[in-house]
């Protein structure tokens, strides 16, 4: 089985930006399952039908699930352990330092419990994705960012080591790749375009990277 485990800020991203049309073409590609939790279900749809601001991007998003092109994965799993390490990794004044909320925990723990020949979670937040990749230069970013000291918790490192993550901006360019996103216009601008887009939308992709990527 292969499986990509959707966040909430990957999803919003994509809506916001009227790019939810990829994820059908895209799932056919991978020949795998594309998964939310039911913590992101709530999040996305439940909390949101009945808010005015964000009730369009809610039913676009439960016709998806209502379409199976999103499934919620309903098993049990660790969601407290992963906030557990997560939210005592990092301290400050003698105090934890907060970096994740249930959605993501419940992602990393759905990830952790899946046995797939290929994973992913598909994460648009900056911190857990550093949290994950690169916890030593999330730790300076946290010390720049508050002015303070940051004590750390390394031994929890290798709990969220050898999570892949990946953006909707990768998703995006895959897309573009394979003929999805098809726009009058050069590769290159439609690359810049797209990315700047979801940089602006949410996606924690850099001014630098997607120089370097155009």
């Amino acid at each position: 089985m292969k499986a990509l485990i959707f966040d909430s800020s990957s999803i919003i991203s994509l809506a916001l930006n009227n790019l939810l049309f990829i994820l059908e073409p895209l799932k056919k590609i991978f020949e795998g399952k594309f998964y939310i939790t039911e913590t992101i279900k709530g999040e996305l749809v439940e909390k949101s039908l009945d808010n005015e601001r964000f009730s369009l991007e809610a039913l676009m998003i439960k016709k998806l699930l209502d379409e199976k092109i999103l499934e919620v994965y309903k098993n049990r799993f660790e969601k407290e352990k992963v906030l557990n390490f997560a939210n005592n990794t990092f301290f400050v004044d003698g105090s934890p330092i907060k970096l994740i909320h249930e959605g993501e925990a419940s992602c990393i723990a759905l990830y952790k419990f899946l046995e797939a020949e290929k994973k992913a979670i598909v994460i648009d937040e900056r911190t857990t994705r550093m949290l994950c990749e690169a916890p030593r230069q999330l730790h300076q970013l946290l010390e720049k960012k508050l002015h303070k000291r940051v004590r750390t918790n390394e031994k929890n490192y290798r709990f969220f080591e050898n999570i892949n993550i990946i953006r909707s901006s990768e998703l995006a360019l895959i897309a573009l790749e394979e003929g999805i996103i098809k726009l009058n216009a050069s590769k290159e601008k439609i690359i810049r375009a797209l990315l700047y887009a979801l940089k602006f939308k949410g996606c924690s992709i850099s001014k630098q990277e997607i120089e370097e990527i155009v």
